[in-house]
């Protein structure tokens, strides 16, 4: 989950951990406005909620957040969503917003966050403000690669 890398809540010490994310800073309306500036994402309702963590990120402190409920899961694309809402969500709020530090993972030189996206390309792109539809774009022909490598070792088509 992208949010372990920063320090947005991922809704542990809550009832619906990984179902619900935020932090006290977070104003949905402002990410939600300053998604639909950029991006569409299809096939999701970002669900505005209040969650006081009893544990972990925020511990006792009300959070501000979304739970993201699944309209249409053919359309619904859970990392460009997530991307959008983590671009959101740092550019609104640089002063706040923050990369939990190594270790991570038995990684003590990196930062968590390059390891959950994978790179530190990514991380940078999104920081500088790149546009989410141009990022796919970068990474389809290594997608399409992968499902033709995969359609090959089906058992039923």
């Amino acid at each position: 989950m992208i949010w372990e890398g920063t320090n947005i809540s991922e809704g542990r010490g809550t009832c619906l951990p990984f179902e619900v994310f935020g932090a006290p800073f977070i104003e949905p309306e402002e990410v939600i406005h300053k998604v639909n500036e950029s991006i569409r994402i299809p096939g999701c309702f970002l669900r505005p909620i209040l969650f006081e963590p009893t544990a972990n990120k925020w511990a006792g402190q009300p959070c501000l957040g979304f739970q993201i409920h699944v309209t249409d899961p053919q359309t619904f694309r859970p990392y460009r969503t997530s991307l959008a809402l983590l671009q959101a969500i740092m550019l609104l709020y640089p002063d706040k917003f923050q990369y939990k530090q190594p270790p991570y993972e038995y990684e003590f030189d990196r930062l968590p966050m390059d390891l959950i996206l994978g790179n530190s390309a990514l991380r940078k792109a999104l920081e500088q403000g790149g546009k989410i539809d141009d990022l796919e774009r970068g990474w389809q022909k290594e997608l399409t690669d992968f499902e033709d490598l995969r359609r090959k070792v089906f058992l039923y088509n």
